[in-house]
Order: structure tokens, then sequence, then C-alpha cells
């Protein structure tokens, strides 16, 4: 009876051992029980990067532990069984962000931009009048603030670390210009300088016409004078800093382009003619030359280098250039004045020149060169110049529609990770993802008191700054993103 007994035992133990070990081995491995299907599957994983780091993850209502990588500050979910779930990442304070997302055998579903919003954010008020306009200095130590007292134009420039102004200019009788000009204040590179455009009603031979001009001010001596009188020029438009010295600009004068030394009025260099209009980049001045709208380049001299980039135009763009904006060689962005955009690619598979938007009214590149950004008033889109080989996949020369109102739609901007834009709609400041998988989440950040607010985000200080009217004030900024570790520690 024993003997039976231990035969019984042994044999029990070695049928365990051959139905356990495989067991382990295909845990091991990466397998899982389906027990819907009832057989063993390759699981999946989950893998997120958040905006805070300290967040709750949720698979179909259900809390998971998730395992913390310090070389990028991810997460990953790992084990699951291949099928659909309901994605929920949540934190105290911010609202839930959550999608459906399909995990598959053997492979990684990838979230690298998922950004929660707090459900109210703390607002810096800044001490300051009235604030109409205002523009952030390159280095972000500035901002200049424009507003109107008594038929005046009145720039304070606010020191951000110190919240104090520390200076005050007043033009009398001049307004500031109208938006029908599309320019604004522009400081130098290393905001030694800003130019300021202005305009007012003058007489001439008994009518009233509108006469434009640019200030160009010191915000450390506290000096100011007028360019165009300094030049003797009245018929002045884009005026533009040269990118690496602080004595030059380039400026238009009817479709004459020229580069002057604002400490000398007679160092002043024809750079071409026939321009309809110019940008700036760190290696030369980029032109839009006519009659065929071609584009060329020259060094920063204005004088030497000059190479043809463009050698055929869209055969729609019957009309003049009115923005020029370059990214580098292989990459223009132009604007006609009918606000069709063009753009020319030289693209890792071709090249293109065609048209991707109409009734358009901005346009920014994303930081890395690979997305162009562009909205009217009531859409906003992203092109994508280079195929993107992170989930989510994109294709070069496609274009997406990321958002539609039927209202307005103002201050469209990039935010840090040029994988979210911020816009406002009326009162309501929002912020919307690119990644479309179930769906593309947008969230309100803040609502104002007035409809016309401008919105202006600073990559570097990680400060959305805007102006409204209220009792606390009328300047103000809050911080987003969450600030972060650095491998984790």
């Amino acid at each position: 009876m024993e003997k039976v007994r231990r035969s019984i035992f042994f044999w029990t133990l070695t049928l365990l051992f051959f139905v356990i070990a495989p067991t382990l081995v295909l845990y091991a491995r990466g397998y899982r029980i389906d027990f819907q299907k009832g057989v063993f599957v390759h699981s999946g994983t989950i893998t997120l990067k958040t905006n805070p780091e300290n967040v709750q993850i949720s698979l179909n209502g259900r809390l998971e532990e998730a395992t913390a990588s310090r070389m990028n500050n991810s997460l990953n979910v790992a084990g699951l069984i291949p099928r659909e779930y309901r994605l929920t990442v949540s934190a105290p304070g911010f609202n839930d962000w959550n999608k459906k997302t399909e995990v598959h055998s053997g492979l990684a579903s990838e979230f690298w931009n998922i950004l929660l919003t707090r459900k109210e954010y703390a607002k810096t008020t800044y001490v300051t009048d009235s604030v109409e306009k205002f523009f952030v200095s390159p280095e972000d130590k500035f901002i200049a603030l424009e507003n109107t007292r008594d038929g005046s134009t009145v720039i304070n420039i606010l020191n951000i670390k110190n919240n104090e102004i520390t200076r005050v200019y007043t033009f009398p009788d001049w307004q500031f210009i109208s938006k029908e000009r599309k320019e604004n204040i522009e400081w130098s590179p290393k905001e030694d300088y800003l130019l300021i455009p202005l305009q007012k009603k003058s007489p001439i031979e008994n009518e009233e016409a509108i006469v434009f001009t640019y200030f160009v001010a010191d915000p450390v001596k506290g000096t100011s004078f007028n360019l165009n009188e300094f030049l003797g020029k009245e018929n002045i438009k884009n005026a533009r800093w040269h990118p690496k010295d602080k004595n030059y600009l380039f400026f238009l004068e009817g479709t004459n382009l020229f580069q002057v030394n604002i400490a000398d009025k007679n160092n002043l260099i024809l750079v071409d003619q026939d321009v309809s209009s110019f940008d700036l980049a760190e290696n030369g001045v980029y032109y839009s030359q006519l009659p065929n709208e071609l584009v060329f380049r020259k060094d920063l001299d204005g004088q030497s280098g000059k190479i043809q980039i463009t050698f055929i135009s869209p055969k729609e763009n019957q009309v003049l250039n009115e923005k020029l904006i370059v990214y580098d060689e292989a990459r223009i962005a132009f604007l006609d004045k009918d606000k069709n955009l063009f753009l020319f690619n030289q693209g890792q598979y071709k090249e293109y020149l065609q048209k991707i938007g109409s009734a358009v009214e901005g346009i920014q590149f994303s930081d890395d060169g690979k997305k162009l950004l562009f909205w009217s008033t009531n859409e906003i889109s992203v092109h994508f110049l280079r195929d993107w080989n992170v989930q989510p996949l994109r294709i070069e020369n496609e274009t997406k529609e990321i958002t539609r109102y039927a209202e307005k739609i103002n201050n469209v901007q990039w935010f840090k990770d040029y994988e979210h834009i911020i816009f406002s709609v009326g009162p309501f400041v929002k912020i919307i993802e690119l990644d479309n998988r179930d769906y593309r989440i947008c969230n309100d950040l803040l609502t104002t008191e007035t409809d016309d607010s401008q919105i202006v985000y600073s990559h570097y200080l990680e400060k959305m700054f805007f102006s409204d009217q209220t009792e606390k004030g009328n300047f103000f900024s809050i911080d987003i993103p969450e600030k972060t570790t650095f491998l984790g520690l």
C-alpha cells in the first residue's frame, strides 16, 4: 500500500513538472494564456511617457503596475493579452487622458507624448498697465508690452524674472501698426534693440493719409529714433534684424531689398531688386524674386554668394508672395497675397513644390523641421515634411487636418513637444494633440475674461503668457508642462 502511494505521489509530481515547467518557460518568454480562446499567445506591451511623471495607469478600469525606465523616463505595462483596451492615465488635480488602444502579439503600443492638463492652473500676475499686444524677447528675459494711452502708443519693457517695468517709451500721436500690415515689434537677436512699427494720420495736400514708420529703441540707454527719418526713406516695410549683427537691418523699399547699418545711414547696401518677400536665416538672406517668384539666397553681408534655390514656380501662383518663411535651403514656405500657401520641400524621396493650403492665416515650422503647422480662421492643419518612424507613424508629404471650429480660431502655435498645438476660440484657451489614434484629445487650459486675449508660449521658460482684463490684473502667465526629473532622479 505504501509503495502504491509513493508511486502515485511520484507520478503526480512528474505530471505537474511537465505541465508547470513549460508554462513557466512560456511565461518567461512573454506568453500568456488567453482564457477567451483557451490558448497560449505571445503577449504585448504598452509603453508610455507622461507629463506629469507620477501617474496611475488603468486598463479597462483596472489599475495596472508599470515598470519605470530611468533611461527615458517611460513606463511599461507588459504581459498583456493581445486585444483592445481602454487605456486611462490619471493623476490628482489633472484631467484624465484616455484612449482605446490595440495591443498586438509581441509588439509594444507606444505613447511618447501623453500630456495631462491641470483642472486649474495657478496664474502669475505681472504688474503693468493694460496690455493690447506683447512681444517676448529672443532670450526670454524681457517682454515689450504695448498699449494706447490718450491717443499715444506706450511701450513698457517688463523684466520677466523680477516682474518689474525697466523702461517706458511713449510715442505721442503715433498708433501701433494696423493688423493689415502684419508687422509686430521685433527684438534684435541679443535683445539690444527693439524695432517698433507705428502709424499716424498726417495731412498731405489737404487730405489725411496714413504715414507708417519704424522707431529703433535701445532699452538699456532708454533712447529711440525714427528709422525712416534717419534713412530719409518713406516707403519702408518688413524691416528685420540681422540674425548675427545687432547694428544691421534688412528691409524692403517697394521691391528693392536693402541692408543698412543703424549707426551709419551711408552704409546702405542694395541686396537685390524685384523682391516680393524675404526671410533671414543663420546662413543668409533668402528672397523671392519677380516675375517668377523664384527663391534665391545671398550671404548675410548682402553682397556675395548669390545662389538660386528654386527653379520652378507653381502654375497657380500668379499672385505676389507676401511672406517667406525659411527653415533651411531644403524647406521653404511662402504665402501669397491671396493667402495661398506653397511649400518647397527637398524630401527624403523626391522634391516638392506645391500648394498645400488656401485661406491660410499663419505658418510655423517645428523645431526639427519635420512638420509645418498652418491655419485658417476656422481650421488647423499640419503637413509632414519627413517620415516619422515613431508611433504614431507619419508619411512624408502628408497633410492632416487637426481640428475645425465654426468660431474663429486665434493664437495658434506649437507647444514645447511639437506634438501638441495651443490655440484659442473666443475666451477658451485650448491644447490639442496630433496623435489621432482613437481620437485627438483636446483640453481647455484656461478661460479668459475677454475674447481677444493674446497668447504666447515660451518654449524655453515653459510658460504661457496671456493678456486679459480682470480685477486682479491685465497680464499673466501659467507654467506648463510640469517639471520633470533627469534619469528618474
